[in-house]
């Protein structure tokens, strides 16, 4: 990975905005985030490996929204990256790279919403 994306924090201006900075709704929609990313991404998988190349970009637009709410622009941006190449029939061998960089960017997503869980319950107080 040649950029900043590595480093990228996250900006939950967005998140708390739309959640009425509830902060236990915010968690909330993190937790669910954490959850329901690894199907998404198994779908992914899955139409990559299958060489379908327009559900690999169904897959990476259904997945592309939800990093507004985490405040990753930067990763949304790859995304969608990855399904306009996906939509120009790029080299399958390009996108395989593109698939694994995302996982290897959610694994540091994950760690930094799991980080912003933390300090919103101890701000909160919440259990």
């Amino acid at each position: 990975m040649q950029d900043n994306r590595d480093n990228h924090p996250l900006d939950l201006s967005y998140l708390k905005e739309m959640v009425g900075h509830d902060p236990e709704f915010m968690i909330e929609v993190l937790e669910t985030f954490i959850e329901q990313t690894p199907f998404y991404m198994a779908e992914l998988d899955d139409a990559l490996l299958a060489k379908d190349l327009k559900k690999v970009a169904n897959c990476a637009h259904k997945i592309k929204p939800t990093f507004c709410y985490v405040g990753r622009n930067d990763v949304k941006e790859f995304v969608q990256s990855l399904e306009n190449d996906a939509k120009n029939d790029v080299n399958i061998d390009l996108l395989t790279e593109k698939v694994n960089e995302l996982h290897l960017l959610l694994d540091k997503v994950y760690v930094q919403i799991q980080d912003a869980i933390t300090a919103v319950r101890l701000q909160y107080n919440i259990g």
